[in-house]
């Protein structure tokens, strides 16, 4: 038999049109989710800044010229469903590794999300480390599969059961098209079963449901909604600790990841795997994170602590090996290093804007054989430089 359907929950529903800390928390303990339209962004400057963003740099900067990535066009990213798959890494899962993009910064210097992040993560001062963009599918398609939560979800107090009081808080932020978003709704139900199950698979911070699971014990409980994007950006909140699943459609969405500190752990040899860059060894984690940024890169890890830099997934290893520039092979293995562009930061003149600024970077990124910066740092607005801890 199919897998029973998600009630279709209206916008309207879960929207917030003026976010407080009061509302945002009722709806987030009330539903799960809050929906909220960064209504002072137009599309006009969505639009400019998504025409700056090239989505296949990166992917072009590593294949050969007998291998290069029509990039996706401003029509295409204007409305998703029209978008024509690209055979690029992690396509099939719709990731797009571009970090710290003009679409990056167009968000995260909204005022609107800046206080909705505020809330969410309970700071005045906030810090961010790099994320990517991401690509739905052309058509709607929910995956039950895909069910999980994340975090450590519960509480126990005298056989009681509950909702952790601090959860895990995450935001997709979707910037054009339709995104739907799939949960279910636990709120007032009997939460033993699947907090049992959470113990049965181990008390991990990242576990997986069975929907068959769920659906016996939590029947009418799945939850979706469809936010429309085309006029608006969009956040989607949602506790993390509550089950939700990785649902497509015809959306763009870009991700900006708030953390509570920067990591100052030491990358050792022994910590990277054969796709990192070399010059990441000896770095902190925040370090690397600064380096990767000036790339338009991650750093040694993404938000979730997986490590990044995997060109491809290891499926088709063996497919983007033979299409990839030599300079990206070692010892007959794919092995990352940045990314050249055209901002030279190895001139005493560059590093003087550096200095007048007050951005401090790891001596490698100024070796002769280090390449130029995609992105030309000194030009960061301070909230940005700020937000990822160029400066104090």
């Amino acid at each position: 038999m199919p897998f029973p359907a998600p009630t279709d929950v209206p916008t309207s529903e879960v929207l917030i049109t003026e976010p407080t800390t009061e509302n945002i928390n009722k709806r987030l303990t009330d539903i799960g989710v809050a929906v909220i339209p960064l209504s002072d962004i137009t599309d006009k400057q969505r639009n400019d800044v998504l025409n700056q963003t090239s989505f296949y740099r990166n992917a072009n900067a590593v294949f050969d010229a007998q291998h290069q990535v029509k990039d996706i066009t401003l029509q295409e990213k204007i409305n998703p469903k029209t978008v024509v798959p690209r055979k690029a890494p992690d396509a099939a899962q719709g990731w797009i590794h571009q970090y710290a993009t003009p679409s990056h910064h167009l968000v995260q210097q909204d005022e609107l999300f800046r206080t909705c992040m505020k809330i969410t993560n309970k700071t005045d001062k906030l810090k961010f480390k790099p994320n990517r963009l991401r690509v739905g599918s052309k058509k709607f398609k929910n995956n039950d599969k895909s069910l999980h939560f994340d975090g450590h979800p519960f509480t126990k107090t005298d056989n009681t059961i509950t909702f952790v009081n601090n959860p895990l808080i995450a935001t997709i932020i979707a910037i054009t098209g339709v995104r739907r978003f799939v949960w279910w709704d636990l709120k007032g139900k009997n939460l033993k079963p699947i907090h049992d199950y959470y113990v049965e698979k181990g008390n991990k911070s990242f576990t997986f449901i069975d929907p068959t699971f769920m659906n016996q014990h939590y029947p009418g409980c799945r939850r979706m909604v469809n936010v429309d994007c085309s006029k608006n950006i969009h956040l989607i909140i949602f506790n993390e600790c509550i089950p939700h699943e990785i649902a497509n459609s015809p959306s763009i969405s870009l991700f900006l990841s708030p953390v509570p500190s920067f990591d100052k752990t030491k990358i050792t040899k022994k910590m990277t795997t054969s796709y990192h860059p070399a010059n990441f060894i000896g770095l902190t984690k925040h370090e690397s994170d600064k380096v990767g940024i000036c790339y338009q890169m991650p750093g040694f890890e993404w938000p979730s602590h997986k490590k990044a830099y995997p060109f491809c997934h290891i499926r088709p290893y063996s497919h983007y090996k033979p299409r990839i520039k030599a300079r990206y092979l070692k010892n007959n293995k794919i092995k990352m290093d940045h990314i050249g562009g055209d901002v030279d930061q190895h001139t005493a003149d560059y590093q003087r804007k550096l200095a007048e600024r007050g951005i401090k970077l790891p001596a490698c990124v100024f070796k002769a054989e280090t390449p130029n910066f995609v992105n030309d740092i000194a030009s960061f607005p301070e909230v940005i430089l700020r937000d990822y801890g160029f400066i104090g």
